[in-house]
């Protein structure tokens, strides 16, 4: 399992889909940062460049960081079936559940560092070039991200596992799409009508990482920021994580990989 990881990390660490994806997320990042410096320099009293704006903005883009799972997995997959690698890997006597268990420790491996270093930049750059709203709008953040991890993770190893068993990165893309995206949207829509639906989409991951409420005194409140929201979305993660690592090793232990 080790030699695998570390094969498969030399592999990640020299293709260039990686760096374009940190490349295009840290351009966008420092571009709110500096937008909002660039107005706050301009007019003194702009009411949106300080740090509570921005991590605030943030701290409500969770469903369209989720996608970003989507990106990662198919990026670490690298299209295996296709390109006919995956047959190396057995050749040199991987098994099919090492090879799948290995893929996914090298994207969490290769996320979490992502993570770590674009919310460090993110967050250094803020405290640089914003007004400093107190550490209340920094820990808001931090505990945001820690609430939907396990979300993300979910996101990922499903990536990893749909292109496993499917054998194809725009198959499973299009099977991810309809596991996240279309049954959440279906779910609120017959959730008007019955309310087993409204329950069922409060543990769906894409409903998770994207609900909150508005409210008078604090505005749009996500809903990690609740004691009941944040351990909902630990458990949403966790037990999504399971459900997929269950169908994972089941399809790995029947599917043929040559």
């Amino acid at each position: 399992m080790i030699k695998y990881i570390k094969s498969e990390l030399y592999r990640v660490v020299h293709s260039k889909g990686v760096y374009l994806l940190a490349g295009i997320c840290l351009s966008m990042m420092l571009a709110v940062n500096l937008i909002l410096a660039y107005f706050r320099g301009k007019e003194p009293s702009f009411a949106y460049g300080n740090t509570a704006f921005a991590f605030g903005m943030l701290g409500g883009f969770m469903q369209p960081i989720f996608f970003l799972t989507l990106l990662m997995g198919c990026l670490i997959f690298a299209d295996e079936y296709k390109n006919k690698t995956i047959m190396n890997s057995i050749a040199f006597g991987f098994s099919r559940l090492t090879v799948y268990f290995g893929k996914l420790a090298v994207a969490l491996i290769v996320s979490v560092t992502l993570l770590a270093l674009l919310l460090g930049i993110f967050i250094g750059s803020g405290m640089l070039l914003l007004e400093n709203s107190g550490t209340e709008v920094l820990c808001n953040l931090l505990k945001g991200f820690g609430a939907c991890i396990p979300i993300f993770i979910t996101g990922e190893v499903a990536a990893i596992t749909f292109a496993f068993l499917i054998g194809s990165v725009m198959g499973s893309t299009w099977t991810w799409m309809g596991v996240f995206v279309c049954v959440p949207m279906a779910c609120e829509l017959l959730g008007m009508k019955f309310e087993i639906f409204t329950r069922i989409s409060k543990w769906l991951a894409y409903s998770v990482a994207g609900e909150g409420t508005m409210t008078e005194d604090m505005g749009f409140v996500m809903v990690w920021m609740s004691r009941e929201g944040f351990i909902r979305c630990i458990l949403t993660g966790l037990i999504g994580t399971a459900v997929f690592l269950v169908i994972g090793v089941l399809g790995m232990r029947r599917k043929e990989l040559i």
